[in-house]
């Protein structure tokens, strides 16, 4: 009967209304698919285009630099999700060229990441993944080794720890000298346990203790680690002792420290070799160098200037002078938007210039650091290529002149898209809970909730709720209340995920997704009120009709099943041919890749992501004002009296 309703030719007015109402609502299911799919787009390439080159998690000091984060990146790599770990410094410079001067947040991270960046982010040039480590050879024949370095940093220090890899022939560790914070001096400890037998694990802690004999104070701890710097302690200049757990007796050692140096130690068994500062700080055009010889033979060093220097051998157990070495700038690496700015090519020397550098305790002697332009990177990001640019993690904390500190460590999960929920394990890896501490905390909040209950708490007051305000503002005291009543309070490090970091974008395209999306759903609400017309003119035209069933013993609930089918087969009819529309658009949209200004739109290409999800809202919201309107309408029919039919002339 519903299809008889359909194919009737009764009235040419109610076949035309009919049309268009399912033109309406093809129209509207087709707009709001292209609407979702390129606001799905827009997501899509904002989030690929981050997760590209920004780190999926952060954890930081709050309020402080993080001073151990070797520490901190040795906790995270052990979380499971985790598969890369790098400290990063992140700073606002001014960077300038011999064409330009532009606004940049230059990023320093470890020279060796920077070969996990995604294919295709390289437009020219190369990336740096050596960073300002010195390139050597070291070569041993006849007995005899010789130990040969290149390509070093303009304005680097450097410590070259030899004999330390599993054999003589190995390419030795490299320790970096940062100058301490005004005012200050510096200690690094280099723990040389483990480099030569793998399975060598070292004991204890490592205290730097101030004063004589065995009542000084420590003033410095710090966990072993197997093969690799300890700390960089800072403190006042002076002499002290500095003690550890070597087999199963106690070693200790005396140090002199210097006001505005920074001393290397090397622990050696029960042997502490000290690399003291230069007597003369080399100038900035050049890198400095010293060796410190662990193997069994001597060794000797040549490194490359005007003239071959050629450094006598170098014994067991001992170390070279520093040695003055020419330099080659840092490398940095720029963003294509800021290059552009900067009218800056693969090969250019710019100038950056930190304005916060003496505020922090930096050296005030330079306030600028000059680099050498290695690669442009476009990630299709045009406001991150517009202030991005990379360089080494060593030659920024060089440049900034804050110490061995990092802003924070960052770490590259398996699945970025659950990095939210990877927080709660990584601030347990960071801060362990022990279980005294967790009764202890359970103690002091029963404490504090027992006082909330029995005294006067400014802010907390609860009474009985008389309305829907009394209850909404108990509510809120209560939350007050827990807040007041944690312990432990704010943890000591902040974490971040990529979606936090970048919420103004992913909230803006959110809001920009509903906002665009309510208006061809307004376009199908209307369509959907056309059916509700369309409806009431047929049981308008058919209540004889509906009478006579009514009087041969219809039922009200079939006279409207006939009429709630027929509304929905229009609805569906709609529905079905606004998909195949919508989904012939997107097709059309992402063959055609429509340009957009990336000034504007952050982007250069109109983004179109088809999903299932996308026709299933869509065909969902259009089947449901469908069936609404069509069960109004069958409704009105259902409950018609049938008197009322017969007695119509009409």
């Amino acid at each position: 009967m519903a299809a008889r309703l359909l194919r009737s030719k009764r009235s040419s007015q109610l076949s035309l209304i009919s049309v268009m109402s399912v033109a309406g609502i093809a129209l509207g299911v087709a707009a709001l698919i292209v609407v979702l799919a390129v606001n799905t787009g827009f997501q899509q390439a904002f989030q690929d285009r981050i997760l590209a080159t920004y780190p999926h998690i952060v954890a930081m000091r709050r309020g402080l630099d993080m001073t151990d984060w070797r520490d901190v990146a040795e906790r995270l790599a052990r979380v499971k999700q985790v598969r890369a770990v790098t400290p990063a410094t992140y700073d606002d410079m001014m960077l300038a060229s011999a064409n330009g001067r532009a606004g940049a947040v230059v990023r320093g991270v470890p020279a060796a990441s920077l070969a996990d960046l995604p294919e295709g982010l390289v437009v020219d040039g190369e990336l740096d993944t050596h960073g300002e480590s010195p390139r050597v050879t070291l070569a041993a024949s006849e007995g005899r080794a010789t130990l040969t370095v290149t390509g070093a940093t303009a304005g680097a220090r450097h410590v070259l720890i030899t004999g330390a890899g599993d054999a003589d022939t190995a390419s030795p560790r490299r320790v970096s000298v940062l100058r301490p914070q005004r005012g200050l001096a510096a200690l690094v400890l280099f723990d040389a346990a483990g480099c030569r037998r793998a399975g060598e694990r070292p004991r204890g802690v490592v205290r730097l203790a101030q004063g004589e004999g065995p009542l000084a104070d420590t003033i410095r701890t710090s966990k072993r680690h197997r093969c690799r710097v300890v700390s960089t302690w800072e403190t006042l200049d002076g002499t002290y002792q500095v003690r550890w757990q070597a087999g199963d007796d106690a070693a200790t050692a005396t140090v002199k420290l210097v006001t505005g140096a920074t001393t290397v130690a090397v622990i050696e068994g029960d042997q502490l070799l000290v690399v003291p500062p230069p007597a003369t700080p080399p100038p900035e055009s050049v890198a400095a160098l010293a060796v410190v010889h662990l193997g069994a033979e001597p060794i000797e060093v040549k490194l490359p200037a005007a003239a071959r220097l050629e450094v006598a051998a170098v014994a067991p157990g001992g170390h070279t002078p520093w040695l003055p070495v020419a330099g080659e700038l840092p490398a940095i690496a720029l963003g294509a938007g800021l290059a552009k700015r900067l009218a800056a090519k693969v090969g250019a020397e710019v100038r950056a210039v930190s304005p916060m550098r003496d505020v922090d305790g930096g050296r005030g002697s330079r306030a600028s650091g000059r680099f050498r332009v290695t690669a442009i990177l476009s990630t299709g990001f045009h406001d991150h290529d517009q202030r991005l640019a990379l360089a080494d993690f060593g030659a920024a904390q060089r440049f900034l002149g804050k110490g061995d500190v990092a802003r924070w460590v960052d770490a590259r999960l398996t699945d970025p898209i659950l990095a939210r929920q990877q927080i709660p394990e990584i601030r347990a890896a960071l801060e362990p809970v022990t279980l005294g501490d967790l009764l202890r905390d359970v103690n002091a909040a029963r404490a504090k909730v027992d006082r909330i209950r029995t005294e006067l708490v400014p802010g907390l007051e609860v009474r009985a709720p008389t309305s829907a305000v009394g209850l909404v503002d108990n509510w809120v005291s209560g939350v007050r209340a827990f807040r007041q009543a944690r312990t432990r309070g704010d943890s000591m490090y902040r974490v971040l995920d990529w979606e936090e970091m970048n919420r103004n974008i992913f909230d803006a395209a959110r809001l920009q997704k509903v906002a665009m999306s309510l208006f061809p759903f307004i376009i199908v609400l209307v369509a959907a009120l056309n059916v509700v017309g369309t409806q009431a003119v047929v049981v308008h035209e058919r209540a004889r009709d509906i009478a006579i069933l009514r009087a041969m013993g219809a039922t009200g609930r079939s006279v409207g099943a006939v009429f709630l089918t027929q509304g929905l087969a229009v609805g569906m009819l709609g529905t079905v041919i606004g998909l195949v529309l919508g989904g012939l658009c997107c097709w059309i949209v992402d063959l055609v890749g429509y340009p957009l200004d990336p000034n504007v739109y952050l982007i250069s290409e109109l983004p179109v992501v088809i999903e299932a999800s996308t026709f299933a809202l869509a065909g969902g919201a259009a089947t449901a004002l469908s069936f609404g309107a069509a069960w109004a309408s069958a409704r009105r029919a259902a409950t018609r009296a049938p008197v009322d039919g017969l007695r119509r002339l009409d």
